[in-house]
């Protein structure tokens, strides 16, 4: 009876572990995408360079324009073709093209900063200037 108590425990504690694990990408990808004021700063991880990008107010179809600024080319090429974002509702960011295309899309990383997971290389991460 008492090893039947303990592995009910067990359970019980790794059930609460999973829910708990699975509220945390929408309140971590509240406080990334809720910049007091719009900004953000875009990295490519493992270089010193960045660039800002700036939430420039409502789109059409659920897409919010973006603003990146010049120097974002310089990270990558695909910076120069980003005109809108949109948040998926799932902890997934997408910056789109001026057609709606993904040019880069993000998740939650954790809870401070989104990292680029398409394409796979190389990675980008996206935080709130604070």
């Amino acid at each position: 009876m008492k090893l039947f108590s303990v592995l009910v425990m067990a359970l019980a504690a790794t059930a609460g572990l999973y829910v708990t694990s699975q509220r945390a990408p929408d309140s971590a990808a509240q406080e990334v995408t809720d910049a007091p004021d719009g900004h953000y700063s875009l990295y490519r991880v493992g270089g010193a360079e960045r660039c800002l990008v700036e939430r420039a107010g409502a789109a059409a179809q659920g897409r919010f324009r973006l603003v990146l600024e010049p120097g974002c080319g310089k990270l990558d090429k695909r910076f120069a073709q980003v005109r809108f974002g949109r948040d998926e509702g799932n902890g997934l960011l997408s910056f789109l093209s001026e057609d709606g295309t993904p040019v880069v899309e993000f998740a939650v990383a954790d809870g401070i900063a989104y990292e680029s997971v398409r394409p796979e290389a190389p990675i980008f991460q996206l935080l709130s200037r604070f």
